[in-house]
């Protein structure tokens, strides 16, 4: 239930009551007017009575919407009894197919706590509400405190959805009609889902209600049962997502204006340290206040993924209500969520025996070396195919699950949940990573291969997860068996009465979806250990997003994130990069044995100019510091001349069409240590002149010297010293020398200072010698 808590120590009761009627006033004129009524209007208020009288009240408002008042004294009993305050009406009633809906009328539901006015509102409308800051004078608010003008405290637990998938198989038109499903992860009894007729969003709509969830042991696939209107081809697409925001606002100008639609201002005079989303930030202070404290920030974003899953004991289950029940010494009950696997993690129906290798489905996000999806000649690299259901091009995950002949793997496997069990596979806390089972194949050497469920904008079977380390994939030339387990499980896709709270909650109930080992030897039974797995391979969430539709040109240069520093003092930089280790050498202590960061900065978009520098630099454009290793730049060369067949004739992408062994790459490093420029590549072409060479050298010791000229030689002399203007390392160089008459000459007596020339003819007058060096 949604709550919203206010303090209104100089608002009267009569007033609250007089605003939350306006607030709460339906926007259709038509409807009817809300009331304000006491809970005693509705009978007793006993203890006894007491909950009795209350679902009498919101029944009874509901008709008409309005205001509940109820007695501070009375609140403790309600406070966690979470009714419904507003609902959908729908037309006809569910399970029929929906052809008309509406929301229905809302009761606010107010009352104190003895600190503030506690105001229930209705969940799908809300309400709105106003404060002001402005304590009598000499008064101050106290230590430490936190006072926003609302808090809201809203808990979904049942009735959302968010589903989008494909039909697998055709519907006939009728009632109580199977829908075969990619996933049955997002199914639950009783959702309202919209049912394309296909292909996609085509062939027309009908609002269907689930009546009941299914699992095909034959199909080895979910399905739900449901009356529809329409024939539904395979590939259609089966959808609803609500959105359950805690603000919603919507401004529509049709006038000129110049608006702010989410503003703050906050006058900086004192210090503090400050988080906020839109802000002119104005500053008379240090900002910074005292130890601790975190700056000010016009903008913070802090994200985390979170391993305190559910964990607990099954202590009955009842598949004709497809419900299970946990037992009171389970944890992390209020993790529970919908859309998550429950795996059974009772050891003796669980498969360990034998042991797994996994080749990468190489991508261009994850893994670009080309050798690593290699695996006995046969290339696994994730590719672009033709969907037999969609019939349109989409993501196909490479990759390989390859059990020895000692995995006792058989068809049934198939429903069941696959894991990494190597303790470098689990999460830093030693969390397992679950996949779904989609697919099994007994091959002629004795070796079973799987294929597992991962989601690319629809639920896809997947030839192996994403690993934590390089290492423990197999390629050729590298082969690393992994421990593993299968486990029996399923969907949760109710948790309304295990959540603590509310009409039905603390029941320690879950609603699951029919799975493959039910009412087998492998199912759920009392004393099973269960826990609600993580998502094993997330789409992470993004801290800042501009999507931008740009249909006309225009003329002032517009930037998508404007920075401008317009005062007296210079600012460290416009972004920095942190987290994880800056030396590579501790890079092998971390989980994944990676860096924090797989790239800083990605362009996949074709652009004019890449880096645009229009102002000088104090020091330089472009900086490698270069503190433990050398930072070199690299370029990749080798690629076809020709481009490849088009993805959605051939079913295959790019990166598939290149051999492994075309791809080779170029480098410019700059020792550390000596300063030296090393290239490494095809060679180098300059186009022009190459002048302020110091030597030439064709092996790794640098040459010191380059040449000499106009050397001069005395008159009649047949020898001549030439000394270096730097020594050179050792004595190991080649020299070439020309001298200005003729005759021939001889080199000897070779050194790091230099070397001796040995003249058949003696020098004449003015006789000069030029020579040159190369290591």
């Amino acid at each position: 239930m949604s709550a919203v808590r206010f303090s209104l120590p100089n608002v009267t009761w009569a007033v609250c009551l007089l605003f939350l009627v306006v607030i709460t006033t339906p926007l259709n004129a038509a409807d009817p007017t809300p009331v304000t009524r006491q809970l005693s209007e509705f009978g007793e208020l006993s203890s006894k009575q007491l909950g009795e009288t209350y679902q009498k009240a919101l029944d009874e408002l509901r008709k008409t919407g309005g205001v509940l008042e109820i007695p501070a004294s009375l609140w403790p009993q309600l406070a966690n009894k979470s009714q419904t305050l507003q609902g959908l009406i729908r037309s006809p009633e569910p399970p029929a197919e929906t052809k008309k809906w509406q929301t229905g009328q809302g009761v606010t539901v107010i009352s104190h706590d003895g600190k503030s006015v506690v105001v229930q509102v209705p969940p799908l409308t809300g309400m709105r509400i106003e404060r002001t800051i402005r304590l009598g004078e000499g008064d101050s608010l106290p230590h430490w405190g936190t006072h926003p003008a609302i808090t809201i405290d809203s808990q979904i637990s049942y009735g959302s959805t968010s589903y989008l998938d494909w039909l697998q198989l055709p519907v006939e038109k009728g009632k109580d009609r199977r829908f075969y499903l990619a996933t049955v992860r997002g199914i639950h009894p009783g959702q309202f889902l919209n049912l394309h007729g296909g292909p996609g969003y085509g062939g027309g709509v009908t609002r269907g209600v689930v009546k009941s969830i299914g699992y095909d042991v034959t199909k080895q696939m979910h399905y739900f049962v449901a009356d529809t209107d329409l024939n539904h081809v395979a590939g259609a697409i089966l959808q609803n997502k609500s959105n359950t925001g805690l603000v919603h606002m919507l401004q529509t100008s049709n006038n000129d204006n110049q608006t702010y639609d989410v503003k703050v201002i906050r006058n900086q005079y004192a210090h503090g340290d400050t988080y906020v989303y839109y802000c002119d930030f104005n500053y008379m202070s240090n900002v910074h206040s005292a130890a601790g404290d975190e700056n000010g920030n016009c903008d913070a974003a802090f994200i985390r993924s979170k391993e305190d899953n559910f964990q607990g004991t099954v202590e009955s289950v009842d598949w004709e209500s497809s419900r299970l029940v946990f037992s009171n010494s389970s944890r992390n009950v209020q993790t529970l969520g919908d859309s998550r696997p429950l795996i059974n993690r009772n050891p003796a129906k669980h498969i360990t025996a034998g042991k797994v290798l996994i080749v990468s489905g190489r991508t261009d996000f994850d893994l670009p070396e080309p050798r690593m999806s290699m695996y006995k000649g046969e290339n696994y690299v994730t590719s672009l195919v033709k969907s037999p259901v969609t019939n349109s091009v989409e993501r196909k995950f490479g990759g390989l699950i390859r059990g020895d002949k000692d995995c006792p793997w058989t068809p049934e496997i198939v429903g069941r949940f696959f894991a990494v069990s190597d303790p470098s596979e689990k999460t830093p806390k030693g969390t397992f990573r679950w996949y779904l089972i989609t697919k099994f194949q007994a091959n002629d050497d004795g070796t079973k291969d799987i294929e597992v469920q991962r989601f690319w904008w629809g639920a896809k079977s997947a030839g192996s997860p994403t690993l934590y380390r390089q290492e423990n994939y197999t390629w050729d030339g590298h082969e690393r068996l992994l421990d593993y387990v299968i486990a029996p499980g399923t969907y949760v896709n109710d948790v309304s009465r295990a959540l603590p709270g509310g009409d039905r909650g603390g029941q320690r109930t879950l609603g699951v979806a029919p799975h493959a080992a039910m009412n087998t030897s492998f199912d759920f039974a009392k004393g099973d250990a269960i826990e609600q797995a993580i998502g094993p391979d997330p789409f992470k969430p993004q801290a800042f997003r501009v999507w931008m539709w740009e249909d006309v040109p225009g003329q002032f240069p517009s930037a998508v994130m404007d920075v401008s520093n317009n005062g007296a003092a210079s600012r460290y930089s416009f972004v920095t990069i942190a987290g994880g280790p800056a030396n590579l050498d501790d890079v092998p202590q971390r989980h994944e044995q990676k860096p924090a960061w797989d790239n800083v900065m990605v362009v996949n978009s074709a652009a004019t100019v890449g880096l645009n520098f229009k102002a000088d630099f104090a020091k330089a454009a472009i900086l490698f510091q270069q503190p433990y290793h050398e930072q070199s730049i690299h370029w990749h060369y080798g690629h076809q001349p020709t481009a490849p067949e088009d993805p959605t004739k051939t079913g295959v992408t790019r990166a598939a069409t290149l051999p492994p062994s075309t791809q080779q790459t170029a480098s410019l490093t700059v020792n550390r240590c000596s300063g030296e420029f090393q290239f490494s590549g095809g060679g180098i072409q300059t186009g022009g002149a190459v002048s302020g060479v110091t030597g030439l050298s064709g092996d790794g010791q640098p040459a010191r010297n380059l040449r000499g000229k106009n050397i001069a030689v005395t008159a009649q002399s047949t020898t001549v010293r030439v000394t270096f203007p730097t020594p050179e390392s050792d004595a190991n160089y080649a020299v070439f020398v020309e001298q200005s008459w003729l005759s021939n000459r001889a080199i000897s007596d070779k050194s790091a200072a230099g070397f001796t020339v040995t003249f058949e003819k003696p020098a004449p007058e003015k006789a000069t010698v030029d020579w040159m060096l190369v290591r």
